[in-house]
């Protein structure tokens, strides 16, 4: 216990010593989260509406025909107001349309449309779209003129509250990978692991006491980022649940092993020294992109959301995002919580297998 805890403490001093390792693991993220949660990006765009037609009727089906033509808005078909509501609250449409039958023949059906809380903008594109979809229709549509407007009862807070979780998960993987790689090179170009070879030490008390300071290094990171969006962008973590905050340590931590591990095992495999951050930008470079970090992976084709679904990063960030945005808990969490384990023990047992020395 002696030999992990010294050199823990011998490691931790090490990567403080690093001007690299402070500025990628700490400087840059929180730059990259400012940069991002104020240049607001998804801040006004063409709307994806979806549309639940709970009329089914030749002019319900007109106005749907109708609105699928438009060159301003995305028409997603939708079956039920619950799937609606997640949607809406993940970002992934702006508003919906509910088109609702009359149950007396002789009154008017209606057409609902619901956004969100200050979204003026998108409710009115919405509204006009739908005024002028029924002028062009001529009679048959105008018997669905009964336009009404709803507030959605959720809580959605734009594309910052989206942003921050995105880059804590980021910085996660890469204080995780980075790191470790850039680490042990130097390590093994200063000779350093050959010297350790001929000491007490075994692999494990090596690996274990990096996992431990870089893993408390990240948790602390990962928390520093989420106060500054607190504090700098205004943004509620947690919605006031002591459990959402405990479910963030937890994802904090199985992602920092899972992606040290990954760092370790990349660190063993590379053929060469060279191919080493080459290799790790091979790893890291596409899960940026397609984990929904910087935007919701339901922009992205079909085809490409399967293969995001399968990458660590994808549920790690839903996770933290989760419990960050909307106060989950480990129990509602749970599936990205295993896959992240899943990752992380397959990560593990190869960087068990594969680590040496030289």
């Amino acid at each position: 216990m002696k030999i992990y805890l010294s050199f823990t403490i011998a490691a931790s001093k090490m990567f403080f010593r690093r001007k690299s390792s402070i500025f990628w693991s700490l400087f840059f993220p929180v730059v990259t989260m400012l940069v991002f949660g104020n240049a607001n990006i998804i801040g006004y765009s063409a709307p994806n509406v979806g549309l639940i037609d709970y009329a089914n009727t030749d002019n319900s089906r007109s106005i749907t025909e109708k609105l699928k033509e438009s060159k301003s808005t995305e028409i997603q078909l939708l079956y039920s107001e619950n799937e609606a509501i997640e949607l809406l609250t993940k970002g992934s449409i702006a508003s919906y349309l509910t088109i609702n039958s009359s149950s007396n023949s002789n009154s008017e059906s209606e057409i609902i449309i619901t956004t969100r809380k200050d979204d003026f903008a998108e409710k009115e594109v919405v509204s006009n779209l739908i005024n002028s979809v029924m002028l062009e229709g001529g009679d048959s549509i105008k018997e669905l003129d009964n336009i009404k407007s709803n507030i959605a009862d959720i809580n959605y807070q734009g594309y910052k509250g989206f942003i921050i979780p995105g880059i804590a998960a980021m910085a996660i993987m890469q204080n995780g990978i980075f790191s470790v790689v850039f680490t042990l090179l130097s390590y093994k170009n200063q000779g350093v692991l050959k010297r350790l070879q001929a000491t007490p030490i075994s692999p494990s008390h090596f690996i274990v006491g990096h996992l431990i300071s870089r893993v408390t290094i990240i948790i602390l990171q990962t928390f520093l980022l989420l106060i500054m969006g607190v504090f700098i962008l205004g943004v509620s973590i947690g919605q006031g649940s002591i459990m959402a905050w405990i479910n963030i340590l937890l994802f904090s931590l199985l992602g920092g092993v899972l992606f040290l591990s990954i760092g370790l095992a990349i660190s063993s495999l590379a053929p060469s020294e060279e191919s080493a951050p080459a290799l790790a930008n091979l790893v890291t470079f596409p899960m940026l992109f397609l984990s929904g970090v910087f935007f919701p992976i339901d922009f992205l084709p079909k085809f490409v959301g399967y293969i995001s679904n399968i990458l660590p990063l994808t549920h790690l960030a839903q996770g933290i995002r989760l419990s960050a945005l909307y106060g989950n808990s480990t129990l509602t969490t749970l599936p990205q919580i295993g896959i992240t384990i899943l990752w992380l023990a397959i990560a593990f047992s190869i960087c068990a297998l594969t680590f040496k020395w030289e």
